[in-house]
């Protein structure tokens, strides 16, 4: 369990940072990043990733997230998956019949 709060605490560090990387931490200009900054830079990097989120969602590319989108990523796993499947067979078909050699 510890092991799985401390990947979230560092994932939000690394969101923290990878939306504020380009204009600092310093939202309210007055030259020290203190408690003031934390709300703005949070607000921030929430709307960035809902931004982002919201783009990854949309797979079709139409504007909108939707039930198209969802149908796209169901049929994408379903090819996926049946692809999976196809090399499965193959590899069992394989490890199944041994090469034998024939005593002369």
């Amino acid at each position: 369990m510890e092991i799985i709060i401390v990947l979230l605490v560092l994932a939000a560090g690394a969101a923290v940072w990878y939306y504020n990387r380009n204009d600092g931490f310093d939202k309210n200009k007055d030259g020290k990043v203190d408690f003031s900054d934390v709300k703005p830079v949070v607000e921030n990097t929430v709307q960035a990733a809902a931004v982002d989120v919201r783009k990854a969602a949309d797979v079709n590319n139409d504007g909108k997230v939707n039930v198209a989108d969802a149908k796209v990523v169901a049929k994408n796993a379903a090819a996926g998956a049946k692809k999976v499947a196809t090399k499965a067979k193959t590899a069992v078909k394989k490890a199944r019949a041994p090469k034998l050699k024939v005593a002369k």
